[in-house]
Protein backbone atom coordinates (compact mmCIF):
# COMPACT_ATOMS: atom_id res chain seq x y z
CA UNK A 1 0.00 0.00 0.00
CA UNK A 2 1.23 3.48 -0.87
CA UNK A 3 1.01 6.41 1.56
CA UNK A 4 -1.19 8.18 -1.03
CA UNK A 5 -3.80 5.44 -0.52
CA UNK A 6 -4.12 6.48 3.12
CA UNK A 7 -5.77 9.31 5.06
CA UNK A 8 -3.79 10.76 7.96
CA UNK A 9 -6.02 10.94 11.01
CA UNK A 10 -3.49 11.92 13.66
CA UNK A 11 0.02 11.67 15.05
CA UNK A 12 1.79 9.00 17.09
CA UNK A 13 3.58 10.24 20.19
CA UNK A 14 6.21 8.57 22.28
CA UNK A 15 6.02 5.25 24.08
CA UNK A 16 5.57 5.06 27.86
CA UNK A 17 7.07 2.43 30.19
CA UNK A 18 3.96 0.21 29.76
CA UNK A 19 4.35 0.05 25.97
CA UNK A 20 1.52 2.48 25.17
CA UNK A 21 1.92 5.22 22.56
CA UNK A 22 0.07 8.47 23.03
CA UNK A 23 -2.05 9.32 19.98
CA UNK A 24 -3.19 12.80 18.97
CA UNK A 25 -6.12 12.26 16.64
CA UNK A 26 -8.31 14.67 14.66
CA UNK A 27 -11.65 15.04 16.49
CA UNK A 28 -13.79 13.71 13.62
CA UNK A 29 -11.77 10.45 13.59
CA UNK A 30 -11.69 9.84 17.36
CA UNK A 31 -14.75 7.56 17.40
CA UNK A 32 -13.42 5.63 14.38
CA UNK A 33 -10.12 5.09 16.16
CA UNK A 34 -11.95 3.70 19.18
CA UNK A 35 -13.78 1.17 16.96
CA UNK A 36 -11.05 -0.07 14.63
CA UNK A 37 -8.33 -2.57 15.46
CA UNK A 38 -6.11 -1.99 12.42
CA UNK A 39 -4.15 1.11 11.42
CA UNK A 40 -1.23 2.22 9.33
CA UNK A 41 1.75 4.13 10.66
CA UNK A 42 3.56 6.31 8.12
CA UNK A 43 7.13 6.90 9.31
CA UNK A 44 8.20 8.76 6.19
CA UNK A 45 7.33 8.69 2.50
CA UNK A 46 8.61 5.12 2.03
CA UNK A 47 8.07 3.46 5.44
CA UNK A 48 4.51 2.34 6.13
CA UNK A 49 3.67 -0.19 8.85
CA UNK A 50 0.37 -2.04 9.11
CA UNK A 51 -0.36 -2.45 12.83
CA UNK A 52 -2.95 -4.09 15.03
CA UNK A 53 -4.20 -2.35 18.16
CA UNK A 54 -3.94 -4.76 21.08
CA UNK A 55 -5.06 -2.41 23.86
CA UNK A 56 -6.37 1.11 24.47
CA UNK A 57 -6.06 3.42 27.44
CA UNK A 58 -8.01 6.65 27.91
CA UNK A 59 -6.89 8.80 30.82
CA UNK A 60 -7.90 12.46 31.20
CA UNK A 61 -9.33 12.35 27.64
CA UNK A 62 -5.89 11.39 26.30
CA UNK A 63 -5.83 8.28 24.13
CA UNK A 64 -2.96 5.82 24.22
CA UNK A 65 -2.62 2.68 22.11
CA UNK A 66 -0.63 -0.50 22.47
CA UNK A 67 0.22 -2.47 19.34
CA UNK A 68 0.55 -6.23 18.86
CA UNK A 69 3.59 -5.87 16.57
CA UNK A 70 7.17 -5.53 17.82
CA UNK A 71 9.70 -2.92 16.72
CA UNK A 72 7.41 0.10 16.63
CA UNK A 73 9.07 1.84 19.60
CA UNK A 74 12.50 1.42 18.03
CA UNK A 75 11.29 2.71 14.64
CA UNK A 76 9.45 5.62 16.32
CA UNK A 77 12.71 6.82 17.89
CA UNK A 78 14.27 7.16 14.41
CA UNK A 79 11.63 9.54 13.08
CA UNK A 80 10.60 13.04 14.01
CA UNK A 81 6.96 12.56 13.06
CA UNK A 82 4.77 9.48 12.66
CA UNK A 83 1.36 9.78 11.05
CA UNK A 84 -1.51 7.50 12.11
CA UNK A 85 -3.54 6.63 9.01
CA UNK A 86 -6.50 4.64 7.72
CA UNK A 87 -7.24 3.46 4.18
CA UNK A 88 -8.75 6.13 1.94
CA UNK A 89 -12.30 5.54 0.79
CA UNK A 90 -12.57 4.42 -2.81
CA UNK A 91 -13.03 7.43 -5.08
CA UNK A 92 -16.30 6.18 -6.50
CA UNK A 93 -17.97 6.28 -3.07
CA UNK A 94 -17.07 9.92 -2.48
CA UNK A 95 -17.03 11.16 -6.06
CA UNK A 96 -19.84 12.73 -8.03
CA UNK A 97 -20.23 9.69 -10.30
CA UNK A 98 -22.39 8.13 -7.60
CA UNK A 99 -24.83 11.03 -8.07
CA UNK A 100 -25.54 10.35 -11.74
CA UNK A 101 -29.30 10.15 -12.39
CA UNK A 102 -30.10 11.59 -8.94
CA UNK A 103 -33.13 13.87 -8.84
CA UNK A 104 -32.33 17.51 -7.97
CA UNK A 105 -34.77 19.44 -5.74
CA UNK A 106 -34.84 23.13 -4.88
CA UNK A 107 -37.53 24.68 -2.70
CA UNK A 108 -39.59 21.48 -2.83
CA UNK A 109 -39.62 21.53 -6.64
CA UNK A 110 -37.85 19.15 -9.02
CA UNK A 111 -35.26 20.95 -11.11
CA UNK A 112 -34.06 17.95 -13.11
CA UNK A 113 -31.66 15.00 -13.01
CA UNK A 114 -27.88 14.88 -12.79
CA UNK A 115 -26.62 13.72 -16.19
CA UNK A 116 -22.91 14.54 -16.00
CA UNK A 117 -20.18 16.24 -13.97
CA UNK A 118 -16.73 17.74 -14.46
CA UNK A 119 -13.96 19.25 -12.38
CA UNK A 120 -13.10 22.92 -13.05
CA UNK A 121 -9.80 22.93 -11.10
CA UNK A 122 -11.59 24.30 -8.03
CA UNK A 123 -14.47 21.87 -7.40
CA UNK A 124 -16.75 19.43 -9.11
CA UNK A 125 -19.64 20.86 -11.11
CA UNK A 126 -22.83 18.83 -11.48
CA UNK A 127 -24.62 19.02 -14.83
CA UNK A 128 -28.38 18.90 -14.27
CA UNK A 129 -30.78 18.46 -17.18
CA UNK A 130 -34.31 19.79 -16.75
CA UNK A 131 -37.51 18.42 -18.35
CA UNK A 132 -37.06 20.73 -21.36
CA UNK A 133 -33.53 19.38 -21.98
CA UNK A 134 -31.70 22.51 -20.76
CA UNK A 135 -28.51 22.02 -18.76
CA UNK A 136 -27.87 23.74 -15.43
CA UNK A 137 -24.40 23.81 -13.90
CA UNK A 138 -24.38 23.41 -10.10
CA UNK A 139 -21.03 23.67 -8.23
CA UNK A 140 -20.74 20.74 -5.83
CA UNK A 141 -20.01 22.83 -2.73
CA UNK A 142 -21.80 23.04 0.61
CA UNK A 143 -23.22 26.45 -0.27
CA UNK A 144 -25.33 24.98 -3.10
CA UNK A 145 -25.62 21.28 -2.22
CA UNK A 146 -27.42 21.20 1.11
CA UNK A 147 -28.09 17.47 1.36
CA UNK A 148 -27.55 14.21 -0.52
CA UNK A 149 -30.08 11.47 0.17
CA UNK A 150 -28.81 8.16 -1.32
CA UNK A 151 -32.17 6.43 -1.00
CA UNK A 152 -34.22 7.44 -3.07
CA UNK A 153 -31.39 9.26 -4.93
CA UNK A 154 -32.06 12.96 -4.31
CA UNK A 155 -29.87 16.04 -4.09
CA UNK A 156 -31.36 18.98 -2.20
CA UNK A 157 -30.08 22.42 -3.23
CA UNK A 158 -29.84 25.63 -1.23
CA UNK A 159 -29.00 29.21 -2.20
CA UNK A 160 -29.56 28.37 -5.87
CA UNK A 161 -31.64 31.40 -6.94
CA UNK A 162 -28.76 32.89 -8.94
CA UNK A 163 -28.11 29.56 -10.68
CA UNK A 164 -31.77 29.16 -11.62
CA UNK A 165 -32.61 32.72 -12.71
CA UNK A 166 -33.94 31.58 -16.08
CA UNK A 167 -36.29 29.18 -14.26
CA UNK A 168 -37.67 32.08 -12.21
CA UNK A 169 -38.04 34.26 -15.33
CA UNK A 170 -40.02 31.52 -17.08
CA UNK A 171 -42.34 31.14 -14.07
CA UNK A 172 -43.12 34.88 -14.08
CA UNK A 173 -43.96 34.85 -17.80
CA UNK A 174 -46.48 32.01 -17.39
Amino acid sequence: MEPTDLIGIGRLGGCDDRGFFQVMVKPRYRSLLLETDELYLIFNSDRVFFVTISDRDICDRKLSLCFAEDGIAEERKLHREVIVAIPAEPAEEDGPDRLLDYQVIYREREIGRIVDFFHNNAQYVLVVQDAAGREIMIPWVDYFVAEIIPDPGVVILSNADSLLEWETDNDEES
